[in-house]
């Protein structure tokens, strides 16, 4: 069973960090025509005041310059991207471009993008639907196992901890309002240091016989209250999970370096841009921001409890993307886009290096097997590429999806790509520039992030799960899918 994480930027991230193919004359940093987005914008990006005129220079040519080789923005997270891409950990898609319902309002973009549908009122979240894929569909899972080998259960009712929020209440699992649901497979919020929400501690002494007695007159009368007992059993084998959970996010239980592996690099890298990757002894570490630790916890959940299917993760901590007027300043979109890629750089650290090592699962089973675990990263939609009057960008269309890891998941694309291909357009010296497709790019809609999921679970039409008879009659296609 592949287990994913979904990473959201609410407000909507720019594109630049991925994408400044289009910043310089003739795209990254050669000269010879004017259809730059620097050339054209109502503001320069290059005025010392702004970012520099290293923003404009390929790092290939100059050692200061912003421009990567693959064209991402070498301080504002692309130093990372690059790393990933290099170790087939990454791909990077430059054209999430909405063409159906080409809305920039934060509710209805978000709503597309956690229902993985444009009937964001009545259709359910994309974990909620995955579930309800998985519940309907349980004979043809029998034969499928987990990453640790343990098989599917006799029923829906035998996972734990299946769908999981770190972010709180999340439009992901809003309910179908068509069909019901095992109460076991609805998605459940807990924080970056697991505090137990199934736990009936910190009773009253009256409380705690009160509690005592109703335990005895329901085992008593077992055949009776059969529902309530094996309810009671499942919290408490959760109550024992979640505790599990809470120490294994001890850093004496993060990963040490797995021989044969050199890290010089890597080590350099992080760095350069103020981490230390190591402990003294060798030891995994994550940055200390708040987003990377609850990466590291939704990390965590999913290596040791390989039943964890499917998990959504906000950036609390970091400030949110809907940037109209704090592009430029030092502690905004670029000190956040690093934050979050070095995190992730980090994550997929910890994956690799906790499956080559062997990882005790909370079923007590060792698991070797990590190449199914996908993080996912996108946001409301992106952003216009002109610099406007107050230093940020206003809200556009085109958008990047930023995506790693799955490479033992055998529908999913090999790793390691930057796929889709943009121009600038819009008008010169105004507000109103963005990026669109290039003529002949692989381009695909938000629904499409929802489609690859439902495929990565075993659907085999699963653009029919984002379909609906009124907006989207024919739904979307996966990631993989170039037709």
């Amino acid at each position: 069973m592949p287990q994913v994480i979904n990473i959201f930027l609410y407000g909507g991230a720019s594109e630049l960090a991925g994408n400044l193919t289009n910043m310089a004359q003739n795209g990254m940093g050669d000269t010879g025509t004017n259809n730059s987005i620097n050339t054209n914008s109502k503001n320069s990006y290059s005025d010392g005041n702004a970012f520099g005129g290293n923003i404009l220079l390929k790092r290939t040519d100059n050692p200061n310059g912003e421009i990567t080789a693959n064209g991402c923005w070498y301080s504002a997270g692309g130093a990372f991207m690059e790393n990933m891409l290099s170790s087939a950990d990454m791909n990077l898609y430059r054209t999430i471009y909405k063409q159906k319902s080409p809305t920039q309002s934060h509710r209805e973009s978000i709503f597309m993008s956690h229902k993985g549908a444009l009937d964001i009122e009545n259709a359910p979240g994309v974990g909620t639907r995955l579930a309800l894929m998985i519940n309907s569909n349980f004979s043809s899972y029998k034969s499928t196992t987990f990453a640790d080998g343990d098989p599917m259960p006799s029923d829906a009712n035998g996972f734990v901890l299946p769908f999981v929020s770190f972010e709180g209440n999340s439009t992901s699992y809003a309910l179908d309002p068509e069909n019901t649901m095992p109460l076991n497979l609805r998605g459940i919020t807990m924080d970056n240091q697991f505090n137990n929400p199934y736990t009936r501690g910190d009773l009253t002494s009256s409380e705690t016989a009160i509690n005592a007695m109703a335990q005895n007159v329901i085992a008593s009368q077992q055949s009776q209250y059969n529902g309530v007992w094996s309810a009671l059993n499942k919290r408490a084998e959760l109550a024992d999970r979640m505790t599990s959970l809470s120490a294994l996010l001890s850093d004496d239980n993060l990963p040490v370096v797995p021989g044969g592996v050199n890290t010089s690099n890597d080590i350099s890298l992080h760095s350069d841009f103020g981490h230390n990757l190591l402990s003294t002894d060798s030891r995994l570490q994550y940055p200390n921001t708040g987003f990377a630790q609850r990466l590291k916890a939704a990390v965590t959940l999913m290596l040791h409890n390989p039943q964890t299917l499917y998990a959504t993760v906000g950036t609390d901590g970091l400030g949110g993307w809907d940037d109209h007027n704090n592009g430029i300043d030092r502690d905004g979109y670029r000190r956040r886009m690093l934050r979050v890629m070095q995190a992730i750089d980090v994550a997929m650290k910890h994956i690799k290096w906790a499956g080559r090592n062997g990882i005790t699962t909370l079923g007590g089973k060792t698991r070797t097997n990590t190449s199914n675990i996908i993080i996912n990263v996108m946001g409301d939609f992106g952003r216009r590429v002109n610099l406007n009057d107050s230093g940020g960008w206003d809200h556009g269309n085109n958008q990047n999806l930023y995506t790693f890891g799955g490479a033992g998941i055998s529908s999913r694309r090999a790793l390691g790509n930057v796929i889709g291909e943009t121009i600038r357009a819009g008008q010169t010296g105004t507000n109103n520039q963005y990026t669109v497709p290039d003529n002949g790019s692989k381009t695909w809609e938000p629904m499409s992030v929802a489609a690859s999921t439902y495929r990565y679970f075993g659907a085999t039409n699963p653009h029919i799960m984002t379909a609906d008879p009124t907006y989207n009659p024919q739904g979307d296609k996966t990631l993989e899918d170039e037709s």
